[in-house]
């Protein structure tokens, strides 16, 4: 089967990598982690250990041994939630677009997501029983309807486009222009310059 995760995590690596060998974002993203484990446990009360903090030295580790098929439909909806969430605020941002608030601040979205999809990959991979197959038939379908969500977001994609054509974009660090042309080059192929028929067909075809 076929399995469709949010098409940006990816790059998610690339920049923790950049910025812990530049040193530009790394007391930013320490603070930022620590926010990440306070705002995961205001929902581990929901007894879902998908949706709780990975404690632990080197980022943390889940709770696998806890971890049940039925976890992961509430766990990868509520996280989707959250996330599109934080993509509408970024979006929504009345402030100019810049590489801070619109690169960098997406970068700094989904890590709940990320955490769940995470385990959700290793269960497909490794743990793939008909239970989990009945998950995925579901929850795939959802999955790739958020991921156009986000990559057909008209005011997102505004904003990562003025950031990548920016006059200023001279000023960025090379490792700063490299991802706002990754993230502008993943929008545009993942059909964020379609009109809106074609949109809605490449949303029926994923």
């Amino acid at each position: 089967m076929k399995r469709t995760f949010y098409p940006l995590l990816t790059y998610g690596m690339l920049f923790l990598s950049i910025t812990s060998s530049t040193g530009v974002y790394a007391q930013q993203n320490n603070m930022n982690q620590t926010n990440i484990t306070a705002n995961a446990g205001d929902v581990a009360q929901s007894d879902n250990p998908l949706l709780a903090g990975w404690s632990g030295p080197y980022g943390g580790v889940p709770k696998l041994n806890e971890v049940r098929v039925e976890h992961f439909k509430p766990a990868l909806e509520y996280a989707m939630d959250r996330n599109l969430n934080e993509i509408e605020t970024i979006a929504s941002n009345p402030e100019p677009p810049g590489f801070a608030n619109t690169i960098e601040a997406m970068e700094r979205s989904g890590k709940l997501l990320e955490r769940v999809q995470t385990i959700y990959g290793i269960w497909s991979s490794t743990m793939n029983d008909d239970a989990f197959q009945k998950v995925e038939q579901e929850m795939e379908p959802k999955l790739a309807g958020f991921a156009d969500q986000i990559t057909q977001n008209s005011k997102l994609f505004a904003r990562i486009e003025a950031v990548y054509n920016s006059k200023d974009k001279n000023k960025l660090t090379p490792e700063q222009q490299r991802l706002s042309w990754l993230y502008y080059t993943n929008f545009v192929r993942a059909g964020a310059r379609l009109n809106t028929i074609d949109k809605a067909r490449l949303s029926q075809i994923n």
